[in-house]
C-alpha cells in the first residue's frame, strides 16, 4: 500500500527542483532568448544575398559543431561546470558584440566562433543536469527546462522580430550579448559541482562519445531519428523566411510571431509533461512525438497565411518538445558518467551533421524553385 501511495504521488505532485535546476532554467530562458535574436537579426541581415547566404550562415555553424565535438566533449569531461560555463559564455558575449557592427565575410567567422561555445556549453549543462538529477526524475526535469527554453522562443521571437524591425539587427545582437554574461553569472554561482574526470585517455578518448553510440542500439536509433528531424529541420530553417515574406506576403515581425508560436506549444507542453509525465517507455513517445512534428512541419509547408503557418508550427513544436525530452534521459541512462560531455558532443555533432547536409541542399534547390514544395518534401521525408 505505501508503494502504491508513492506511485500515485509521484504521478500527481510536480517535483521540487534543487535551487541549482531552478537557476540553470532561467539560464537557458535567458540564453534561448538571445539566441533567437540573433538568428532573427542575422537572417535578415543576410536575406537580400539570397538562400545560399543564408544556407552558409546555417552551415557554418552546423559544421563547427561538428568538427569540434570531439575536443568540446572532452573539455566537459575534464574541466568543471562553474569554471567552464563562466569563461565560454564571456567569450560569447565578446564574440556578441562584435557581430553587431560586422557584416560581410566575417560574420561568418564570428558565428564559427559562436559556435565552439556552444558546442561547449550545451554539453556542459546536460553532463550537470545528468549528475545531479536521479534517473527517475529525468523526464520530469528536462520537461521543466524545456518548458523554460521554450518561454525564451516565443519571447525571444516576437522581441526579437520587433527589435529587427524597428531598431536594426545590431540592436539584437548586442542583448544577445548581454544574455551571454547573464548565463556565465549563473554558472559561476552554482552551488553544486559536478565532479570531472582525471582519467588520461589522450586521442583515443576524444572519440569515445562516438563509440557509445556503436555499442548501445536504443543509443544508435535515437540518434538516427533525432539526425533526420534535424535534417528537415535545416531545411524548414533556410527556407522559412522565404516562404514567409514572399508567398504569404509576412514581415519580420510576422516570422517571429510563427516561431513565437512554435515557442508557445513547446512550453505549454514542457510545463504539462513536467508534473504530469506520461506512462510509457521513452522510447514509445519519441516516435509518437516524431510523427507530431514531421505534420506540423508538411502543414506549415501547405500553409495559405500567417495564422495558418502558426498553427503548423504548434503542432510541430509540440512535437519538437518532446522530441527534447524523451530522446536526453535514453542518452543519459545508457551512458556512463565520466563519459557524458562527450556523448553529448556526439550527439550533437550528429544531429548538427544532418543540418548541415540539409542546408546545403536547401540552399541549391531554394535557388531553383520555390519554398513551399521543398518544405512539404522535407517534411514527408
Amino acid at each position: 500500500m505505501a508503494e502504491l501511495n508513492r506511485l500515485k504521488k509521484s504521478h500527481i505532485s510536480p517535483p521540487r527542483f534543487t535551487r541549482d535546476i531552478r537557476m540553470l532554467a532561467v539560464a537557458r530562458l535567458i540564453s534561448e532568448m538571445g539566441d533567437e535574436l540573433a538568428l532573427i537579426a542575422l537572417l535578415f541581415r543576410l536575406k537580400d544575398a539570397g538562400p545560399g547566404a543564408v544556407s552558409a550562415l546555417l552551415g557554418v555553424f552546423a559544421a563547427t559543431r561538428i568538427l569540434v565535438a570531439p575536443v568540446s566533449g572532452l573539455v566537459v569531461d575534464r574541466v568543471s561546470t562553474r569554471r567552464l560555463i563562466a569563461l565560454v559564455s564571456l567569450g560569447q558575449a565578446v564574440v556578441a558584440v562584435l557581430l553587431s557592427v560586422t557584416n560581410g565575410g566575417m560574420i561568418f567567422l564570428l558565428v564559427f566562433l559562436l559556435a565552439v561555445g556552444g558546442s561547449i556549453i550545451g554539453p556542459a549543462w546536460n553532463s550537470f543536469i545528468a549528475y545531479v538529477v536521479p534517473s527517475e526524475e529525468l523526464s520530469r526535469t528536462y520537461a521543466f527546462i524545456q518548458s523554460y527554453r521554450s518561454l525564451a522562443i516565443v519571447t525571444g521571437a516576437a522581441v526579437g522580430g520587433y527589435i529587427v524591425e524597428r531598431l536594426g539587427s545590431s540592436s539584437a545582437l548586442l542583448i544577445d550579448a548581454a544574455t551571454f554574461l547573464f548565463v556565465g553569472f549563473i554558472g559561476a554561482t552554482l552551488q553544486d559541482e559536478r565532479t570531472p574526470s582525471s582519467r588520461r585517455e589522450g586521442v583515443k578518448g576524444m572519440a569515445q562519445g562516438f563509440a557509445a553510440f556503436v555499442r548501445s542500439p536504443v543509443l544508435l536509433w535515437s540518434l538516427v531519428l533525432l539526425a533526420s528531424f534535424n535534417m528537415s529541420a535545416g531545411v524548414i530553417e533556410v527556407l522559412s523566411v522565404f516562404l514567409v515574406t514572399d508567398e504569404l506576403g509576412g514581415s519580420a515581425s510576422d516570422y517571429g510571431l510563427i516561431l513565437g508560436s512554435l515557442g508557445a506549444s513547446m512550453f505549454l507542453s514542457g510545463l504539462v509533461l513536467s508534473r504530469h509525465p506520461l506512462v510509457g517507455r521513452d522510447t514509445t513517445w519519441l516516435m509518437v512525438s516524431a510523427l507530431l512534428s514531421a505534420a506540423g512541419m508538411a502543414a506549415y509547408g501547405l500553409s495559405t497565411g500567417i495564422w495558418m503557418a502558426m498553427a503548423a508550427f504548434f503542432l510541430n513544436g509540440i512535437g519538437l518538445s518532446g522530441l527534447h525530452i524523451f530522446g536526453t534521459p535514453i542518452l543519459v541512462r545508457h551512458t556512463k558518467e565520466q563519459e557524458r560531455g562527450r556523448v553529448f558532443a556526439a550527439s550533437s555533432s550528429v544531429t548538427m551533421g544532418g543540418m548541415l547536409l540539409a542546408t546545403g541542399v536547401a540552399g541549391a534547390i531554394g535557388e531553383l524553385f520555390p519554398p513551399r514544395p521543398i518544405i512539404v518534401c522535407a517534411a514527408l521525408v
